[in-house]
């Protein structure tokens, strides 16, 4: 595939664990666990972001939720050029385990906006909302314990800075408030643009990437792919080998960890494949094991909850790559699943819309995946939210016809959380 023409496309932490005290009560009417699902707008205009929820009908099918959208008190992310890198992100909102609370990034204004989830599945800032992220551009939220760790991709077309990347640590307390942790900023190289935060299932240790440090001119290849330990103190120690440079070249972008081993997947795509690393479970060190073929542009990943099966973003091609997980060190393709609506293909040969975000219901019958606008002819807008059917077998269905969601065509909605 040729890199010139990602240039169009920018590919878009989980693992929330936070003990808080309470639970968030449910009235008689309140919509049913896993019902509702949440995308941001990413709208890039002053105090303009938002957060789009939905409420799942019986027929699978998505209605908007009064009240929707709910206001982030910031802005999104503005690529008028489309250019490699800056809608490069993963996990931009995330809910907390008990339901209570729902972060989401506002990458122009340098702010996390944090919400009580009410029992209607609406939204209500908590007081001090949104909250310095501690760096420039915030992308990619992860939670451990009381801990929020945050990806500043410092990569804004429209606010440049000489600022560099970093990871850093928050506190979240009862209220779901952010503070900074002190010492808690790791810095990385500049125009690095890192897409995502993810921690281990054991909640030991912390998983980035670093997309373009690869193109940094300097003797040896920067790595992009990051491991750190998580020791209690918010501070982030790099696992021994970190950070990794990815085989044959080329950067590292979305993660997901096998549910029941140590084994992380990684999307390689510049190089159009699926990384596979065994996860050291002492050190939390990185050890690259093999890699399979995957359509262009493979991005985003997620497993089901029984670890048999992978699916993977291809956003080039606005696919869903479905992969048998069995053997969790041998993914193997099963087939390609290709979305609605995927616009005009353009002058690089790839489709109009791209999918970027995606997130399963909780009961894994339904994938979510956003797609985005990714030309820059902003006639129309190709931005939707799909909602997939999982077979038994893994295998993917679009029997209703997608979202296209209420943004400018310029615009690039992201993410996806359900509760």
């Amino acid at each position: 595939m040729k890199t010139n023409s990602l240039l169009t496309l920018s590919c878009a932490a989980l693992g929330l664990a936070v003990l808080f005290a309470c639970n968030k009560s449910k009235g008689p009417s309140a919509p049913e666990k896993g019902k509702l699902v949440y995308v941001e707008t990413n709208d890039y205009h002053a105090n303009q972001n938002a957060i789009l929820a939905y409420l799942q009908k019986p027929d699978g099918s998505l209605e908007e939720l009064p009240g929707s959208p709910f206001a982030t008190g910031g802005a999104g992310l503005g690529n008028p050029q489309q250019i490699l890198g800056p809608d490069d992100l993963d996990n931009p909102l995330i809910v907390s385990p008990d339901g209570r609370f729902l972060l989401a990034v506002n990458p122009g204004s340098n702010t996390i906006a944090v919400f009580n989830i009410l029992g209607s599945g609406g939204l209500s800032p908590v007081p001090g909302s949104p909250f310095s992220s501690g760096g420039k551009t915030p992308v990619s939220l992860a939670i451990s314990g009381r801990y929020v760790y945050v990806v500043n991709k410092a990569q804004d077309p429209l606010h440049p800075t000489t600022d560099n990347p970093s990871y850093v640590t928050l506190t979240c307390n009862n209220e779901g408030q952010l503070e900074p942790v002190p010492g808690g900023v790791f810095e990385t190289s500049f125009g690095s643009s890192p897409a995502q935060v993810l921690v281990s299932n054991d909640q030991r240790f912390l998983f980035g990437t670093d997309f373009l440090a690869f193109q940094e001119t300097t003797e040896a290849p920067v790595g992009s792919l990051r491991s750190f330990a998580l020791n209690g103190t918010g501070r982030l120690s790099p696992a021994p080998g970190t950070p990794q440079v990815i085989p044959a070249m080329g950067g590292a972008l979305g993660l997901a960890q096998h549910p029941r081993q140590q084994v992380l997947y990684v999307g390689f795509p510049l190089n159009a494949q699926v990384g596979v690393y065994s996860i050291d479970p002492n050190s939390g060190t990185l050890t690259f094991q093999t890699k399979v073929n995957a359509q262009p542009a493979a991005c985003w990943i997620r497993t089901n909850q029984e670890g048999n099966r992978m699916y993977v973003l291809n956003s080039a091609e606005n696919v869903v790559g479905v992969y048998n997980t069995a053997n969790a060190t041998a993914p193997a393709l099963m087939n390609n699943f290709a979305l609605k609506d995927p616009g005009p293909i353009g002058a690089n040969g790839f489709t109009t819309s791209e999918d970027f975000s995606l997130g399963f219901s909780p009961s894994g019958k339904y994938l979510y995946v956003v797609s985005q606008h990714t030309s820059t002819d902003f006639s129309f807008g190709y931005n939707y939210l799909h909602t997939l059917v999982v077979a038994a077998d893994g295998t993917l269905s679009e029997p209703t016809e997608p979202i296209h969601l209420p943004v400018a065509a310029d615009i690039r909605p992201q993410g996806v959380a359900v509760d």
